[in-house]
């Protein structure tokens, strides 16, 4: 008589929301699965080192198309893998190779008793499970079981099927009962159960010669062994149940071996990739609206090669540069930046996890690095779970050595061609170590207009290559200039393009300075990798203003370090405020000379924390003869010092800055005899303040940017304190003269629009206020201004214009409001 159970074995149940429909428990009739072996191979050949190499991956792809051509017809295929390390890494990739030549093959582990356990998540859902043939099987049946064990030990993430050689009578519930999935040969009584039993029960409940099947409604069916068959039977009516149910867990290595599949089927069908792509850089500043720079590109990409870009157009600000000939600008970009994405390789050096559900047939997927190396990423992959196709990554990187400090980027994927599933999109914000701190960056590149295994490719890519024009190339380490030879080959450049010149002719109009207005001409060089260390160095001359910068990243330790120097050799004439209006008396000239030294260093999630050290040096004089007063004594002349300690925050477009100072100056007095004023407390100042400002891209080229803050501060005197207006003033209101206001406490907000009217021109126009309160009678006034900055094509010998202007419309203080600015012209070599 068969044993009939009265209390059930607990069942630990795990549902794998990804997984196919799991197979009958029990089949009979299926062949045994087709042989890939792979133990005499070299993996080396096979899994690309580094799947940032064009030529690495496409060589893979190729070599694995012939090894498993042959395999293509096979409904199910068993992989025999080596024994050693490279195990894991040859399983992904010959699960992706088989997947993206036939979706719907089964895939299965070959037992090896040898060979260590593979425990990788990853390995799991890469395939449908273990497989014991006759071959692997002792001809005793009452060994199975215990063979079924051991092949469970070594692969315990799926279920192993067994085919079986011969019928193994009432032990066929037993192994089913262990967990195994059983083929039974044809004619036995296992053959004939497998035929009665209802699709959709594949819950399983076994002891010796007794099955009870279960469906996920909870239905079931019992079976018992008796006379060499095996016939239904009621359930027992003393049956008690005692069930453990895990909470649902979702199979993320089954939706990431569809992803790896679908990328290989979408690489292998992109045999040559012509677009168009279109690279914008914003640069902001802790202040002021920033800048852009723009590049357009013809895109070449060929399988098995670097992708090439044909640079067709440079943007300075939105307008198109006037650059003829070969002309290679700094590359400033962290290293991998235009990498594959994270989950696209056939190699893994990130563990993944559940993220949840991203929208109907959506999930995200989560992805960290396996070690701390911090040029890979962490973040998320939105997937389409019926295809594998990803259609969003976000992905960042903290802490990184160079420049660039840290980045955000996002990917947005798109149906290039019909079939073929790639990035069209990618938007990046960066934070760039500067001499005057961190600053953010927001990157887009974009591609259209592809071509997808286009005839003329080769002749397109041939007439670029022969052309005069500048060409890149994306490798492995970042991009690189393809510069052409004598003999008009092109040879790829071994380090990144860091420096430059520029030659500037600036005309200055402002009534506060002296003279009002000032035509200069200035040199620039700058280097983003001086003497090849990372060190970025910028200096400017223009005789009557000079200026110098060095950053170091993390020169000193963690700390990244920076100096600067500045010298103003064209003097201003400083005149007090009295009763409301700019006085015509006790007029001062005022030249400077300062340098600074600063430390920072990141804290992370975009925080950041700055020590600063500056020392000026101040040179007053008589000023303009029309505001002297006789007898006025000057104020001391010398060095001043001062300690600063910033903290900032720079987030997608958002920034917020705090600072405290502490300052001593020259102790002394100055002004009228019979009105001398002192220093206050022997020189000894305080400042402080902060701001917030925001950047965003509101549509392609149009650009909005707003801006509070204030400052404060204590024991100021006229000559030290905070200066509002003119182009030098720690705030500068468009159309208000330089030295408008001596305060000890301001507040501003600024807004403005940078408006795209075509590749010949660009306006900005933005709307400024501020209120000071005046140190000389502690009255607050306020003034506001419209700025105007028009960005015109460069002619003759200059690459770009610009002319920017400021027009007083409001002010409580008579005699500031004026039109002041200046034009630029720019020429780059």
């Amino acid at each position: 008589m068969p044993f009939r159970p009265l209390l059930a074995l607990p069942v630990l149940t795990f549902t794998l929301a990804a997984q196919a429909p799991a197979s009958a428990p029990l089949r009979t009739g299926v062949a045994e699965p087709a042989i890939l072996d792979l133990r005499a191979v070299d993996g080396s050949l096979l899994v690309p080192r580094d799947n940032r190499d064009a030529t690495q991956v496409e060589a893979a792809r190729q070599r694995w198309t012939a090894l498993v051509a042959g395999l293509k017809e096979a409904s199910a295929v068993r992989l025999r893998l080596p024994s050693g390390e490279g195990r894991l890494p040859l399983l992904l990739a010959a699960a992706q190779a088989l997947k993206a030549q036939s979706p719907t093959q089964r895939l299965y582990v070959a037992f090896d008793p040898e060979a260590a356990p593979l425990l990788d998540e990853t390995a799991w859902g890469a395939v449908d499970g273990g497989a014991l043939v006759p071959a692997d099987l002792n001809l005793d049946p009452a060994k199975w079981r215990a063979q079924l064990t051991r092949a469970q030990d070594s692969f315990p993430g799926r279920p192993w099927t067994l085919w079986l050689p011969s019928d193994p009578g009432a032990l066929v519930s037993v192994l089913m009962g262990d967990g195994g999935r059983v083929v039974v040969p044809a004619g036995g009584p296992g053959a004939r159960l497998a035929e009665t039993l209802p699709a959709g029960f594949t819950d399983v409940e076994g002891g010796l010669g007794d099955l009870t099947l279960r469906n996920r409604a909870g239905a079931m069916r019992r079976w018992t062994f008796a006379g060499g068959a095996w016939s239904s039977v009621p359930l027992p009516k003393d049956r008690t149940e005692v069930a453990v149910s895990a909470a649902e867990a979702y199979d993320v290595g089954a939706l990431l071996a569809k992803v790896r599949a679908a990328q290989l089927r979408s690489r292998a069908m992109a045999r040559t990739v012509q677009a168009k792509a279109e690279l914008d850089l914003h640069l902001q500043t802790p202040s002021g609206r920033g800048g852009d720079l723009g590049f357009s590109f013809g895109y070449f990409e060929q399988a098995g090669e670097w992708p090439e870009l044909l640079q067709k157009a440079v943007r300075f600000n939105g307008v198109t540069a006037k650059l003829d000939g070969e002309v290679q600008l700094p590359l400033i970009e962290s290293r991998q930046s235009m990498s594959l994405p994270v989950a696209l390789g056939m190699t893994e050096r990130y563990r993944y996890r559940d993220g949840g559900a991203a929208g109907p047939g959506r999930r995200r997927l989560r992805f960290e690095p396996v070690d701390a190396d911090p040029l890979l990423y962490a973040g998320d992959l939105e997937v389409e779970e019926a295809t594998g196709r990803i259609l969003v990554e976000r992905r960042e990187r903290t802490d990184l050595p160079g420049t660039v400090k840290s980045e955000r980027e996002i990917l947005t994927y798109g149906e290039a061609a019909p079939g073929l599933w790639r990035p069209v999109s990618v938007q990046t914000f960066e934070r760039w170590v500067s001499a005057g701190g961190v600053v953010q960056v927001q990157r887009r590149f974009t591609y259209r207009d592809f071509q997808v295994n286009g005839e003329g490719f080769e002749a397109a890519r041939a007439a670029a290559r022969a052309s005069g024009a500048t060409m890149l190339k994306v490798t492995p380490e970042g991009a690189r200039y393809f510069t052409k030879q004598g003999d008009g080959t092109r040879k790829i450049e071994e380090k990144p393009k860091s420096s430059g010149r520029a030659l500037a002719a600036v005309v200055l109009a402002d009534p506060g300075l002296t003279p009002p207005v000032a035509p200069l001409g200035g040199l620039l060089y700058f280097d983003y990798n001086a003497f090849g260390k990372g060190v970025q160095l910028n200096a400017l001359t223009a005789i009557l203003f000079n200026t110098a910068s060095l950053a170091i990243p993390r020169g000193l330790g963690s700390f990244d370090v920076s100096a600067d120097a500045t010298a103003l050799l064209l003097k201003g004439t400083e005149r007090p405020v009295v009763n409301g209006r700019l006085s015509d008396r006790d007029g001062v000239g005022r030249r400077f000379g300062k340098m600074g030294l600063e430390l920072g260093r990141d804290l992370g999630l975009g925080f950041r924390l700055e020590g600063r050290g500056d020392f000026e040096y101040d040179d007053f004089s008589e000023g303009d003869s029309k505001y002297r007063t006789p007898g006025y004594q000057l104020p001391p002349s010398g060095l001043t010092r001062i300690g600063t300690l910033q903290g900032s925050w720079l987030f997608r477009g958002f920034q917020v800055r705090a600072y405290h100072g502490w300052g001593r100056r020259p102790d002394g007095t100055y002004g009228l005899a019979a009105d001398l004023q002192e220093v206050p407390d022997g020189g000894d100042f305080r400042r402080w303040g902060g701001s917030l400002g925001l950047d965003r891209e509101l549509s392609p080229g149009l650009w909005f940017h707003g801006e509070a803050g204030w400052a404060s501060g204590r024991a100021f005197d006229r000559f030290k304190a905070l200066d509002v207006g003119g182009l030098g003033g720690v705030v500068r209101i468009a159309g208000i003269r330089a030295n408008a206001i001596t305060a000890d406490r301001l507040s501003y907000a600024k807004t403005a629009l940078a408006i795209p009217t075509g590749p010949n021109l660009r306006l900005s126009l933005s709307l400024e206020y501020a209120r000071a309160r005046s140190l000389d009678d502690q009255k607050t006034y306020g003034m506001g201004g419209v700025g105007v900055t028009g960005d015109l094509p460069g002619f003759w010998l200059f690459t770009a214009v610009r002319v920017d202007l400021g027009v007083g419309v409001q002010s409580d203080i008579a005699g500031v409001r004026t039109v002041n600015g200046y034009v630029a012209l720019l020429r780059v070599f």
